[in-house]
């Protein structure tokens, strides 16, 4: 009996979708290819997959139970290709680094120039979505992730390195710049902010940075992040924003400005890494320029 990957994938489409044209659009393929595999393969396992009616398609029972083996099959498959590219990278000693938009404008490039000075290394950089680092290591789309509150892991292994600071980023007009920003002045205003789906704990831990400070602040959400469409509101004193202070600084021009909150917020900096051998060697050089973060507790 020969069963090849394409059926398997026709079958565990089709199994899903419970139709043979959604599954077809999911896979790419004409919707008689499709039908052709999962015939091939019924053929080559000697019993039928499915039922087929007008009012869909479901799994027989002898579908159900050959369904979950082609799915760990596909799985397995999956693994395999994800370790050999990352040995292949290994070899070539190339690491892909996943990065937030609040930490690709100063521990990133400082990571990257550190790496260039001490190893003989290539270093690709992947700035994906807050909330999105963690996931971006797990599935293999990146070496090793820097981001906050990334949470834990039983796929790859997970840190904490520090914690940045939170400042308030808002028009000049709403702060007293020349003392702590007084979160009473922005009574009425709403927070700008990613929405909760995107990152529950750090979005919390936000909202709640608010209300420790008698501020119960309305949410402007709609925006994946503070400097994405929705970021006049910021500029024409609409909304404020509370970002760790490295994005504070780069974003505060013009009339923006940022300034610390009172008392003091900070937000947990993290690591994620995989199994891929030179991120052990970033990882470490990451360490050496964090080490300041876990000594004083906020970062600089």
């Amino acid at each position: 009996m020969e069963v090849t990957i394409t059926q398997l994938r026709a079958f565990a489409a089709v199994a899903e979708a419970g139709h043979f044209g959604r599954a077809a659009v999911e896979l790419g393929l004409s919707q008689p290819t499709v039908s052709k595999e999962v015939q091939r393969l019924e053929r080559a396992v000697g019993v039928p997959l499915f039922l087929r009616s007008p009012a869909g398609t479901k799994l027989t029972d002898e579908g159900r139970r050959l369904h979950s083996q082609g799915v760990g099959v596909l799985n397995a498959l999956s693994e395999f290709r994800a370790a050999a590219d990352g040995l292949r990278r290994e070899v070539r000693g190339k690491v892909r680094v996943a990065g937030s938009p609040s930490i690709v404008n100063r521990l990133l490039p400082q990571l990257l120039k550190t790496v260039h000075e001490q190893v003989e290394m290539a270093i690709e950089v992947m700035e994906v979505e807050t909330g999105s680092v963690l996931s971006a290591v797990e599935r293999g789309d990146a070496d090793l992730g820097i981001g906050h509150l990334l949470g834990r892991s039983a796929r790859v292994q997970t840190r904490r390195i520090g914690r940045d600071e939170l400042k308030v980023l808002a028009h000049r007009s709403l702060l007293n710049r020349a003392t702590a920003a007084q979160m009473a002045g922005l009574d009425g205003l709403p927070l700008l902010i990613w929405p909760r789906e995107q990152h529950s704990a750090y979005f919390d831990l936000v909202v709640e940075s608010c209300r420790s400070r008698g501020l119960e602040p309305l949410i402007l959400t709609g925006t994946s992040r503070i400097s994405g469409s929705w970021s006049y509101y910021l500029q024409e004193a609409r909304a404020f924003a509370v970002v760790p202070a490295d994005f504070a600084e780069r974003e505060a021009r013009h009339d923006l400005v940022s300034v610390a909150m009172v008392p003091p917020a900070s937000v947990p900096l993290e690591v994620a890494w995989g199994g891929h051998g030179s991120a052990g060697r970033v990882l470490q050089i990451l360490m050496d320029l964090t080490a300041p973060l876990r000594v004083s507790g906020v970062r600089r």
